[in-house]
């Protein structure tokens, strides 16, 4: 951090006419960022004391840096006029023992010449963590003249001694730092004639610390790790401070949550206590370790010990004090939210060890299907006097990108739903960075009010990227694995992603023109209950030696290479539904709507319509306390056709993995059964035996190998639309599977502990469910809906690949492809907020469910649509209904269509007429016979 206070200037030139004082303001730039002044009038003596702060993102203040002030006549009309510039040289900050220096700078004109005035100011320094300190040439026994004289005042304070003086006639300057109690008077030698810079020193004496013992306590609080290297790891923290150990918990993963506060009590002099440093190393299958100072909330960087070179190794956030007698322990400062913190330049890193700059090169193509966002009053104003309306177009899109406490924004296109921004976001950041999340928003942007958010995303850096090294010399557990010499380790690759569309999810779609009461949806706290659009983007990341941030459009050329991955194919979605039960305070008639991505949705008028719910069925009691839809022997069937890319090759084999990591988890939970029925050891070793079998199956997807039996991994290289992120993933996942297949052959020939057994399982889980995850879906959730009268009351979502039929294999198949599940559906913010509490489920409605339905799912291409008549039971047919309308006369008590306000025979709201002679049936098809009465769906 830099810090500069502007106090003064003196003799500043008069007016353009010299009839008047100027207007003077100063301008001072570092690093081309520019800080202003506040514009003082009439006075050639402003007195402006005003401070600014330079964050130097964690990059150490060279000792040729300068800071550049300029001072100008402000201009109420026109540009300002020039009075002089100075620039101040930082090396006197940097060689003085406090970091600090004070300056009475000459202001010089354009041609370099003095103007007579001249700029008073203070200049202070705090390195960033891990900055190598400055040293000073050694002073010659002689110095030679100079034209900068420099006033050296010697102090006699203790050490909390942080005030500096500089005599300026009988006023003492302010200081930047903390004032000293009894500051002493002290002789002043006036300058001969004016400065260049003048510099404040102090004698580098401090306050001898007590050596007399003293009770003391030291807690520190070990809050969470980051970025650890290594796939599978159990990382512990060990404390070592003034000569005690305490160990946290072990915990799984590269960014464990501990959580955990130590108490040291010592009884020494705080002479020797502060001179001791607090050790906190992380263990695993490496030793790394960095020193610690007290602090709050700090970030410390890991290193290894014996390699300060090597680089970072993780990231460990800790919270340090030490208290002494009657000390009272200091409140912990609630953390801020993550994509608010500027955790990059809050690092305390070893000194030795450097980070490397890097580019976050983001493009923003497009997005779509975005919902309307605007009140659509001038909309209706302009259709009543026949101008065409478009309520899909009432939105102003752009784009946040927030990544490491850093913000950028793309370009506001105005009313479109579907943009195409086509610009490129330069986010600069320091790599390996330990900020987990880029997070990706699109905002409406309103001219009068505040902007409404639309949706949010986020990349996550531990799923697009990985940090080499994963394969270790040895592993955790068991089984020794081979040397990394036999093994390829170039598996790390850098954060990288796309092109690929982004699902953006949050409340329902549909406008009011109230403000969201679910706007926290749309900020992405919870599930979204709703699609809401997608965007369209690619993530390139570049390690340089200079970072920028800048914003630019991106050119033709590389617009038109993105268009390879978008072809898109015909998918249809088949839905029967075979029961509804447990439902609750029903008052009005039933359906289910079924929607995938903006297809289905029937209350959106931007959303194409479609035949995606079921018919209005009332509920009847069932005689205890639910109720249920009489549907008998006829079940409702919803197909609805859509259009999305084909990611067979990304979803083959995320569910292959998935499949793998549930057989391995069943097989688990089956040994786990038997060890608690105390079952004997015969069939425990047969247990044990069929899950080492059925892994190596599992995880021989790729080479020959005699226990493969299961479908080979999809060769994404081979795929026109595979990105370099699929690429670099089939890598990753490929090597790893091999060796967890090899471990587990070596594991089958040895004697193995049961214990060590169970424990290399968990192992693999945890790998198998990690290397599962896939970053690039483009394909949206499917939405069920259950809706009472006109009002949504439950939902669910379920992810496309789970329903997802392949060509490739049943293997690569949904895991409910075809087949019926039982789906207990999740109430609706609308219903939360009729409890009179917008909190989620559990704590408004307890255990209460909506309801319980169940529904066989499909959802595949449209040429492979005949392949859900293998899993459908019964006979499927297409019927058309109409509702007959009928009123009772006040005075005769009879029904008719006398006096009807509304068709005879309509659609279920009353609304539409649809008399039956309207329905004709399509080209090659005919009635199966002639109208009747379905009462149950009346």
């Amino acid at each position: 951090m830099l810090r500069c206070l502007v106090q003064r200037a003196c003799s500043l030139p008069g007016g353009e006419k010299g009839d008047k004082p100027s207007d003077p303001v100063a301008s001072l730039t570092f690093r081309g960022v520019k800080k202003r002044t506040k514009v003082i009038k009439n006075n050639v003596n402003p007195v402006w004391n005003e401070g600014f702060e330079w964050d130097l993102k964690g990059i150490p203040v060279d000792q040729n840096a300068e800071l550049h002030v300029v001072v100008k006549d402000h201009e109420t009309m026109g540009r300002n006029r020039f009075l002089g510039e100075a620039r101040v040289p930082l090396r006197d900050v940097l060689a003085s023992p406090h970091l600090a220096a004070s300056f009475n700078a000459p202001l010089l004109d354009a041609k370099r010449q003095n103007t007579g005035a001249s700029l008073i100011l203070q200049v202070s320094y705090m390195p960033p963590p891990g900055a190598a300190p400055f040293l000073p040439p050694p002073a010659p026994l002689e110095p030679n003249p100079t034209p900068v004289e420099v006033d050296t005042v010697t102090d006699t304070a203790g050490e909390e001694e942080g005030e500096d003086q500089l005599g300026t006639g009988d006023e003492a300057e302010p200081s930047l730092g903390p004032a000293a109690p009894d500051q002493p008077s002290l002789p002043k030698k006036p300058p001969p004639h004016p400065a260049h810079g003048t510099k404040r020193r102090k004698s580098t004496s401090k306050k001898l610390l007590s050596n007399k013992p003293q009770d003391f306590q030291i807690r520190v609080r070990v809050i969470e790790g980051r970025q650890l290297p290594g796939v599978n790891i159990k990382p512990v923290v060990k404390v070592t401070a003034a000569g005690q150990t305490k160990r946290t918990r072990i915990r799984k993963g590269n960014g464990p949550l501990f959580d955990e506060t130590f108490f040291f009590n010592v009884f020494e002099s705080p002479m020797e206590l502060f001179d001791e440093p607090i050790f906190l190393t992380v263990f695993d299958s490496r030793s790394l370790r960095t020193d610690s100072v007290i602090g709050e909330f700090r970030w410390l960087l890991l290193s290894d010990p014996e390699d300060f070179s090597a680089g970072a190794k993780g990231y460990l956030k800790v919270s340090l004090h030490v208290l002494g007698p009657g000390d009272e322990a200091p409140m912990e400062k609630k953390e801020g939210a993550e994509d608010k913190e500027d955790i990059e330049g809050n690092v305390l890193r070893p000194t030795g060890v450097c980070l490397r700059g890097a580019h976050f090169s983001l493009r923003i193509y497009r997005a779509e299907d975005l919902p309307q966002m605007d009140d659509a009053i001038l909309d209706g104003v302009r259709q009543i006097f026949g101008f065409d309306s478009n309520k899909k177009n009432l939105v102003d899109p752009f784009v946040e990108v927030t990544f490491a406490g850093k913000t950028f924004c793309s370009k506001v296109l105005e009313k479109t739903a579907n943009p195409q921004w086509n610009q490129s976001i330069t986010l600069p950041a320091m790599f390996p960075s330990m900020c987990e999340k880029m997070r990706i928003r699109v905002i409406d942007w309103d001219r009068v009010t505040h902007n409404d958010i639309v949706g949010t995303s986020h990349l996550r850096m531990s799923q697009i990227s990985a940090p080499g090294g994963e394969l270790e010399d040895e592993s955790p557990a068991l089984v020794k694995l081979p040397k990394a010499s036999n093994i390829d380790d170039g598996l790390g690759f850098l954060p990288t992603f796309g092109p690929c569309f982004i699902n953006l999810y949050g409340s329902p779609r549909e406008f009011t023109g109230f403000p969201d009461p679910y706007e926290e949806l749309n900020m992405g706290k919870g599930e979204g209950v709703s699609y809401r659009g997608r965007l369209l983007v690619e993530l390139e990341t570049k390690l340089v030696d200079h970072v920028e941030q800048k914003v630019e459009d991106i050119s033709a050329d590389d617009i038109l290479l993105v268009e390879k991955y978008l072809r898109r194919r015909k998918f249809c979605l088949f839905a029967a539904f075979y029961s509804a039960t447990m439902l609750q305070d029903i008052d009005d008639a039933i359906q289910f709507e079924v929607s995938i991505g903006n297809y289905g949705n029937k209350f959106d008028s931007t959303c194409l319509p479609l035949a995606s719910t079921t018919q209005f069925s009332r509920a009847v009691f069932d005689g205890c306390q639910y109720y249920y839809l009489p549907w008998g022997n006829v079940k409702p069937v919803v197909v609805l056709s859509s259009y999305w890319e084909d990611i067979s090759h990304r979803t083959d084999v995320q569910n292959l993995l998935f499949g793998a990591a549930d057989r391995l988890e069943a097989n688990l939970e089956l040994v786990h059964c038997a060890l608690k029925a105390k079952c004997s050891a015969t069939d425990l070793d047969t247990l044990v035996a069929r899950l080492i079998d059925e892994i190596i199956v599992d995880c021989s997807l790729v080479g020959p190998d005699p226990y493969r039996a299961r479908q080979p991994l999809v060769d994404v290289t081979r795929k026109p639309a595979s990105t370099h992120l699929d690429h670099y993933l089939y890598r990753f996942r490929t090597t790893n599977l091999d060796q967890i297949a090899q471990a587990a052959l070596r594991l089958k020939h040895e004697d193995a502990d049961l214990q060590m057994v169970l424990d290399q399982a968990e192992d693999w889980l945890s790998r198998l469910k990690s290397m599962a995850e896939e970053p690039q879906n483009s394909l949206p959730d499917i939405v069920i809906w259950m809706l009472q009268g006109d009002r949504r009351v439950a939902y669910s979502r379920v992810p496309a690949r789970e329903v997802l039929y392949s060509r490739t294999g049943p293997d690569c198949c949904g895991k409910n492809c075809g087949k019926l599940q039982t789906i207990f559906l999740k109430v609706s913010p609308a219903v939360a907020t009729s409890f009179g509490n917008e909190t989620p489920q559990e704590e408004v409605m307890g255990p209460k469910i909506p309801a319980q339905i169940r529904v066989r799912l499909w959802l595949g291409l449209a040429v492979d649509e005949k392949e859900f008549n293998k899993s459908a039971e019964g006979r499927l047919s297409v019927f058309a209904e109409t509702y007959e309308n009928q009123t009772k006369l006040a005075l005769v008590g009879n029904w008719g269509t006398a006096g009807l306000t509304y068709p005879k025979y309509s659609d279920v709201t009353g609304k539409i007429k649809l008399p039956k002679d309207s329905f004709r049936p399509s080209t090659g098809w005919a009635w199966a016979g002639e109208w009747f009465v379905s009462p149950e769906k009346t």
